[in-house]
């Protein structure tokens, strides 16, 4: 399974549609976002997802202001989840968090109950391996903060999963 991870797209709407034709032509089967949209117009750039089998996550960031109308207009087309989310696919075990409280991020990664920890925030890339967790913050679409933009694939299918399964992408 080919797992697209974007996050801090920052209403930047060009990348947003690069992003995501990206992601189509690299044919991914799921994709996350780990926070900070901005603003429900922001689904537009992403109308590309509608009609595909194409399951897209979302958490929210601390930027994400207007959460009730996100979550109106985003709807299907990429389901926020929340603050957290834990699910599984592939038989692994996945967190996704914004990263706003570096505790909590830190004591997420420490309870070594996931296979792949998803977060943002920061803007910087960040691939490790902590004990049995790979932590993965691809970075930041929208560039601000960052001397590129970048979002990442996932191989989730690699036994066991490792730092080599992820490849950051430049856009």
């Amino acid at each position: 399974m080919k797992i697209g991870v974007f996050s801090d797209t920052h209403d930047q709407w060009d990348k947003i549609e690069q992003t995501i034709e990206i992601f189509l032509q690299k044919k991914v089967d799921k994709i996350i976002h780990c926070g900070d949209v901005i603003s429900p117009f922001m689904v537009r750039p992403m109308k590309k997802l509608e009609g595909t089998s194409i399951e897209a996550i979302g958490v929210f960031g601390n930027n994400d202001g207007e959460r009730a109308g996100m979550l109106k207009h985003f709807g299907e087309t990429l389901q926020f989840k929340g603050d957290f989310y834990e699910t599984v696919w592939d038989g692994k075990s996945i967190a996704i968090y914004h990263g706003t409280n570096p505790l909590l991020l830190k004591n997420i990664i420490k309870s070594q109950q996931y296979d792949l920890v998803c977060t943002g925030h920061t803007h910087q890339i960040q691939i490790k391996k902590e004990g049995r967790t790979i932590v993965l913050n691809p970075g930041t679409v929208s560039g601000f903060l960052a001397d590129r933009s970048t979002f990442a694939i996932v191989e989730l299918n690699t036994e066991p999963l490792n730092t080599s399964a992820i490849s950051i992408i430049d856009i």
